[in-house]
């Protein structure tokens, strides 16, 4: 008897260590995923930034350095500006912001004729080429009038110095032999705002934190700055991997998506770990809240310990087996 059991014995381990033999000659095994194609040659044509509440911007204006402005995106995801007040801004890439930019730049000018018409309080030169002494510094006054030479007040206030030129020759032509008048507009006059695109540009100088955040499951939940590109799995490690009790099965990912809608995204990553299916290893975006659930059999643990070991008075020396047996013996 003792022989035949020894011959097992060699038998077993001549089996084992010739399975060992064929592992070791396979070394590393490599899996190509045919589904992950290779980019485009070129630059690669990401998705433009969309601006988030937080992100720090510089908007500078070509020709009227005065409107320039940096700050923060609000939380209420506006952008305030100077004369034209908030303009919506989160949701919106950096070009699509300068356009609404310069759009509420041109209707403000057309419906105020701001930086194109004199104003109370403006200063003004009016220069005589050939007759100095009636050269004049003047301010326009409260009711819109400056007061000239020879011909008294006349209105300036709304007009474009040009228009006060014009006005200025007409009315100085029944007193001089071919006036010729210069207005000259001082240093508090409002300058004309440039509003084109092209006058304009915005710069995102420091975008708000991107953040994911990682629970369930896992060895140490927490959130994660997100920096470039972070996959499913990675994140996990980076929270120190899952627990015995995790089914990466059944991973969800809750995201918000650019119009506050929700999103439920649910991806096996047993796969991936297999060497099968990588696409299942889904990029993270910002915001995006990644579950790992608990196992089947790590649910039913809980719900003995939460609603029978904690609930009911047992002994310590008994266990739900023998107390599921007893009760079936006393039913026979």
């Amino acid at each position: 008897m003792k022989s035949v059991t020894a011959a097992i014995r060699m038998i077993f381990l001549t089996l084992f260590t010739a399975s060992c033999a064929v592992q070791s000659e396979q070394e590393v095994e490599r899996i190509i995923f045919h589904e992950v194609k290779a980019p485009l040659p070129g630059a690669i044509q990401a998705d433009p930034h969309r601006l988030r509440v937080g992100d720090s911007l510089l908007v500078k204006f070509a020709n009227n350095p005065e409107l320039n402005i940096e700050g923060p995106v609000r939380p209420d995801g506006k952008f305030a500006l100077a004369l034209i007040g908030e303009v919506p801004a989160a949701g919106l890439t950096v070009a699509e912001l300068r356009s609404s930019i310069s759009g509420h730049f041109k209707r403000f000018i057309s419906e105020t004729r701001y930086g194109e018409t004199l104003k109370e309080g403006d200063d003004l030169q009016i220069r005589f080429v050939f007759n100095p002494e009636l050269n004049q510094v003047i301010t326009v006054r409260t009711d819109g009038n400056i007061s000239m030479p020879l011909i008294g007040d006349i209105q300036a206030a709304g007009l474009r110095p040009t228009d006060l030129r014009k006005n200025l020759l007409k009315a100085y032509a029944r007193h001089l032999k071919n006036p010729d008048i210069t207005v000259l507009v001082g240093g508090l006059v409002t300058r004309k705002i440039f509003a084109d695109e092209s006058f304009i540009s915005v710069h995102l100088t420091k975008p708000a934190d991107r953040l994911i955040f990682v629970g369930g499951e896992v060895q140490r939940p927490r959130s994660l700055r997100l920096e470039g590109k972070l996959t499913a799995l990675q994140a996990i490690m980076e929270a120190g991997g899952v627990k015995e009790t995790a089914d990466l099965s059944q991973v969800v990912v809750l995201r918000t998506g650019p119009y506050e809608q929700g999103q439920w995204i649910k991806t096996n990553l047993t796969h991936p770990l297999a060497g099968k299916d990588v696409l299942h290893d889904i990029d993270l975006k910002d915001g995006d809240i990644l579950v790992v659930p608990m196992s089947g059999i790590a649910r039913l643990n809980l719900w003995i310990k939460q609603y029978i070991r904690d609930v009911m008075p047992l002994d310590s020396r008994f266990n739900i087996s023998s107390i599921i047996y007893d009760s079936g013996s006393r039913g026979r």
